[in-house]
């Protein structure tokens, strides 16, 4: 079991075995906070800041012992060989955001949080609808018209059948995808803070606008995606 002397992040004791400990946590659930070298710099801040978006509010960049992000970090959540796929399973739509948030891949998902994070200072009031979606759904959205692939980016998963999608849908959760999300600049400040970021906007594309999407990388990656996926 992992143990913390002091405290690790912004104005923490920053004590190098402590350090280490948390990035290597950081590491092990798919949170990127640079080189485990014992060294609390911007990386593992943000790292820090990234996972407790998942479930604080108010993320304040430090991991304290006894304390909330602690008691979630240090707890064994992470990667798995047999993992308990019946928690992925139910309408994802339905996932609380946290959960959406981590059915995401882990470069993706701090981008995600990045965009949500600068739309709210913009005055909207951005939520996730779709992280991972199954193919059954994909296919469900295919056949109504509402999707132009079989199998697309929110599809994607781990080798071990864990979600790992690379797209997100986002939309303000005060018009969803009616009128007023075009006439309040919702979908114009979606694209704006998404490719800020470097992804992919669905908003860009002529024959199938897909205002909502944001995703990682580029279309001509699905094949490789799918062919990751094991699908």
């Amino acid at each position: 079991m992992s143990v913390l002397q002091a405290s690790v992040g912004v104005k923490g004791k920053n004590l190098e075995d402590d350090v280490q400990t948390v990035q290597s946590l950081l590491k092990s659930k798919g949170y990127d906070p640079g080189p485990v070298d014992g060294v609390c710099g911007p990386d593992t801040i943000a790292a820090i800041r990234t996972f407790q978006a998942t479930f604080l509010a108010r993320p304040d960049g430090l991991i304290e012992p006894g304390r909330k992000t602690w008691v979630r970090l240090s707890s064994s959540g992470g990667a798995s060989t047999t993992p308990d796929l019946t928690q992925w399973s139910g309408d994802s739509a339905k996932w609380t955001q946290e959960k959406k948030l981590q059915s995401l891949h882990p470069e993706l998902r701090p981008k995600v949080v990045a965009v949500l994070r600068a739309l709210e200072q913009r005055g909207f009031q951005p939520k996730i609808y779709y992280g991972w979606r199954s193919v059954a759904v994909q296919l469900q959205l295919y056949f109504q018209g509402n999707s132009k692939v079989k199998f697309s980016f929110h599809n994607a998963q781990k080798p071990n059948g864990t979600p790992n999608s690379y797209a997100a849908d986002i939309i303000d959760s005060r018009f969803g995808w009616s009128p007023g999300a075009e006439q309040s600049g919702f979908w114009k400040a979606l694209g704006e803070e998404a490719k800020a970021r470097n992804l992919t906007w669905g908003g860009d594309w002529v024959s199938f606008r897909d205002w909502a999407h944001v995703q990682l990388v580029p279309n001509s990656e699905l094949a490789r995606v799918k062919q990751e996926s094991g699908l």
